[in-house]
């Protein structure tokens, strides 16, 4: 019967543990010493080597020709095969007190070979409270003829009397060239043939696991009987190469939202995981923008950096840390549901109708003239006397963003007032939850281009408070609540296409809120409900005329 990789080569000997030098020196030292703990909790990420130097250690300790800490491996003590003198619990299905308790009843039963009897405790985290608790008295004080290593992923589940009574060994995650030293060897001893970014890649993805790695080198051996490439890793593992990642930040960049989701559909064909695609894009996005503003941290890695500088002048750094934001965002979403293309969809709907948009009404983006054009002009105006105001028919604008005016900031912060007061004045918990739930229709609306737009903007923030006619929303940004406030009339209109009832809106920013709810909750103010006293759609269209003539001096003078 074929022997699994990860099997075949599990460490015989504490010289052969990768990437625990300091684990294993502590270990070495107190047995040369004799300073042997009666309890011992190795805790750290899995496929780190926690069970194989629990099994190595029980050997050590039994060992009848040990020497300098490698067991011999031939005599009683030291075979794996009914070795009654080291036991090991599984704890995630042995995790009942009857099962702690027989454990608890056999330990006064002296060792068949060695000196120790040596019980290692897998996922010990698994056990109940109870189990806990019959285990904790004989922890504390076992017998002199036994050991026990506990062994955990999750050691904050472990009871603090626990921990304290065991001497804790925190294994680390093992570094990519550790792990691609060790597939090499394991690589030439089996005559596999691998390229070298393919091993890099793997290390990458078994994330510090070094029993993954193996795994997966393994897998890829079965899927290729040629050299193993990067392309064939990332067709293991349903995720793509940096070169795909490129292309994806490209088609965002062009607003090329059709071939995003024609590859979408080419991805799903070939089964891959969109859970990983999300969480690689968002890796791929922060080498960039490290490699933006440190050229050289990848100086000393294996990682090309020729298509991180390919991309890099297409995007701007607001845009990456918006893409990192959006795609963490649906990360999240994808962990609670099962349509998780559906998701990798939206993100990047979303990144690309957040793109197609100014952050403003207000500031339209005005495309930098020619070098040549702006010399020419820079020219003219020198040699051109300067003329006193009076002498000056019409001046043209300096080509700049717009700000808003103050006269729109003055009402739109007057007509939040009066919406935050008549919303909080007749604050109803039910209507919040009721409506909360509504808004989730939303969703589908973000496939409708009619609709897209408004729908993301509604769905970034967070409804904070419901009354029967007035709704509150709360973002993380004032950038964004400003961009809520701005396009209120086509927010209105969506909700109340998917809620079937006209609500008053307004938005606020999370810094704002906090001042907001601490004055509602310790009755530091009264909410008083006022009539309105404006005309929306006026306010907004009539500096949405300013703008536009004023957007048309600039095109004038370009």
């Amino acid at each position: 019967m074929y022997q699994a990789l990860y099997r075949k080569y599990r460490p015989k000997t504490l010289d052969d543990v990768c990437g625990q030098d300091t684990i294993v020196t502590i270990i070495k030292n107190s047995i040369k010493k004799g300073q042997i703990n009666h309890a011992y909790l190795f805790a750290g990420p899995r496929g780190t080597g926690k069970t194989s130097i629990a099994k190595i250690f029980a050997k050590i300790v039994n060992c009848e020709n040990l020497k300098d800490c490698t067991p011999c491996n031939k005599c009683p003590s030291c075979t794996e095969k009914n070795n009654s003198d080291i036991i090991e619990i599984d704890a995630a299905s042995n995790n009942g007190v009857d099962e702690i308790r027989e454990l608890r009843n056999k330990v006064n039963l002296v060792p068949s070979y060695g000196k120790y009897k040596v019980y290692i405790i897998d996922e010990v985290h698994m056990l109940t409270v109870g189990a806990f608790n019959a285990l904790l008295k004989t922890l504390e004080e076992p017998p002199a003829h036994i050991i026990f290593i506990l062994a955990t992923t999750d050691p904050q589940k472990i009871p603090e009397t626990i921990l304290s009574r065991c001497q804790r060994f925190d294994f680390k995650k093992i570094s990519n060239e550790a792990i691609v030293e060790n597939l090499r060897k394991i690589a030439e001893k089996e005559k596999i043939k691998i390229n070298e970014d393919a091993l890099y890649e793997i290390a990458r993805l078994s994330d510090g696991g070094m029993r993954d790695s193996v795994g997966m080198l393994d897998q890829a051996k079965a899927y290729t009987e040629d050299e193993i490439t990067l392309n064939d890793i990332h067709d293991i593992n349903g995720t793509l190469t940096e070169e795909d990642l490129k292309e994806l930040l490209e088609y965002i960049n062009d607003n090329n939202l059709e071939k995003i989701l024609e590859n979408t559909d080419k991805y799903n064909e070939k089964g891959k995981n969109f859970t990983k695609l999300i969480e690689e894009l968002i890796n791929f996005v922060r080498n960039i923008i490290l490699y933006k503003k440190v050229p050289n941290y990848f100086k000393n890695t294996h990682k090309t950096v020729k298509i991180y500088e390919e991309i890099s002048e297409k995007l701007e750094i607001t845009d990456l840390f918006h893409y990192i934001e959006v795609l963490n965002k649906y990360s999240m979403e994808m962990k609670n549901t099962n349509n998780t293309k559906l998701m990798f969809e939206l993100a990047f709907i979303q990144m690309i109708s957040e793109k197609e948009k100014p952050d403003k009404i207000t500031q339209p983006i005005i495309k930098e003239e020619k070098t040549e054009a702006k010399e020419e002009i820079t020219k003219k105006k020198i040699e051109q006397p300067q003329q006193t105001p009076k002498n000056v028919e019409k001046t043209k604008p300096e080509i700049k963003q717009v700000p808003k005016s103050e006269k729109l900031e003055a009402e739109l912060q007057h007509i939040k007032q009066i919406r935050i007061d008549n919303t909080l004045s007749k604050f109803n918990k039910n209507t919040l939850k009721e409506i909360k739930t509504k808004l989730e229709s939303l969703n589908e609306l973000l496939l409708n281009p009619d609709y897209s737009h408004a729908a993301s903007i509604i769905l970034d923030g967070t409804l904070k408070a419901a009354s029967d006619d007035n709704l509150i929303f709360v973002y993380n940004t004032p950038r964004i609540a400003s961009l809520f406030n701005e396009n209120l009339i086509k927010i209105e209109n969506t909700i109340e296409g998917a809620l079937n009832k006209k609500y008053n809106l307004i938005a606020t920013d999370i810094d704002d809120w906090e001042i907001i709810k601490d004055e509602f909750n310790h009755k530091k103010r009264k909410f008083i409900y006022k009539e309105e006293d404006f005309n929306l759609e006026e306010v907004l269209k009539k500096e949405t005329d300013e703008i536009t003539s004023m957007f048309e001096d600039i095109i004038e003078y370009n």
